[in-house]
């Protein structure tokens, strides 16, 4: 690293957190690449500091299980919930829109304003409850495809 480098990169890290880089500063980290990946990877460095420290552990382990029951009387180990088969999804999904196509080919042969617009209205009220109902109970799925889109997002921007 040149004379120049080791300057800006002593400039930089004087700076408290979320304070504006001088302008020289900013122009060599623009054309810089060495300084500019130096940088980016401190930042990485940093945020990953922040994050909290996660000790992998079963909780299925005897020992814990003990030792929670110890501590709390009350506790009982978490059973595995067995995620949601998509398959049930899809068949109900097919069925309304086998039962829409079948009164469409029905409401031909029936004249009756009353009965369409009730059909309408049904199969409306259906489509919104299946569908809120398909998300709220993937939600965390979405969460987490969120966070992982706005973190892309916020990388794209460095």
């Amino acid at each position: 690293m040149s004379k120049t480098c080791n300057e800006i990169m002593n400039q930089f890290l004087e700076l408290d957190k979320n304070q504006i880089l001088p302008l020289r500063t900013t122009f060599h980290l623009l054309t810089c690449k060495k300084c500019r990946s130096q940088v980016r990877f401190m930042t990485m460095a940093e945020k990953h500091c922040k994050e909290p420290l996660t000790i992998p552990a079963e909780e299925s382990s005897q020992a814990i299980i003990s030792l929670m029951q110890k501590i709390d009387p009350e506790y009982f180990a978490k059973t595995s919930v067995a995620p949601i088969s998509m398959r049930r999804w899809i068949v109900c999904g097919i069925a309304m829109i086998l039962g829409m196509l079948f009164f469409m080919f029905y409401s031909k042969y029936v004249d009756s304003i009353a009965l369409n617009v009730t059909f309408y209205c049904f199969f409306a009220c259906a489509i919104s409850a299946y569908c809120a109902i398909f998300v709220g109970s993937n939600l965390d799925f979405f969460v987490k495809k969120i966070e992982i889109l706005h973190e892309h997002n916020l990388a794209m921007r460095q």
